[in-house]
């Protein structure tokens, strides 16, 4: 059955063999926990950093796109605020609240300036938040 002694077998039946007999015919099993087979634990090492990788990288892609909509609605409010400031501007003047006379160049170069920033930051808006991401 095992490749350990009979114990007692040089006992009569029926006798069972003292504390010390036992302890003497015991042989220490090999401590296995501290030999690592690399090529067991290999594969399951390998499989298990790629689903970490993986892992990671799909939560960097929602906090990503999370922070794409929180930039996306700061930069629509943006963009509001500096149309509003233009339109405002332009009712201002139109109801002769402002004159700019003595600053004829002022009102078309703030409103060029206006423009081109909310331009500009559509073109940033287009190529920097919404370039593909992949997986």
């Amino acid at each position: 059955m095992s490749d350990s002694p009979d114990i007692g077998a040089d006992k009569p039946q029926g006798k069972l063999p003292s504390a010390e007999e036992v302890k003497s015919s015991v042989v220490p099993a090999e401590d296995k926990t501290d030999q690592v087979d690399g090529d067991d634990t290999a594969p399951y090492d390998v499989a298990t950093l790629k689903s970490e990788k993986s892992y990671a990288h799909l939560r960097g892609l929602k906090e990503h796109y999370g922070h794409k909509k929180y930039w996306s609605f700061f930069i629509m409010l943006l963009m509001a605020f500096m149309i509003g400031f233009q339109c405002w501007l332009l009712w201002k003047v139109g109801i002769g609240a402002w004159s700019f006379e003595k600053y004829a160049w002022l009102l078309p170069d703030l409103l060029v300036q206006n423009l081109a920033q909310v331009a500009g930051l559509a073109v940033f808006v287009v190529k920097a938040l919404f370039q593909t991401m992949e997986f």
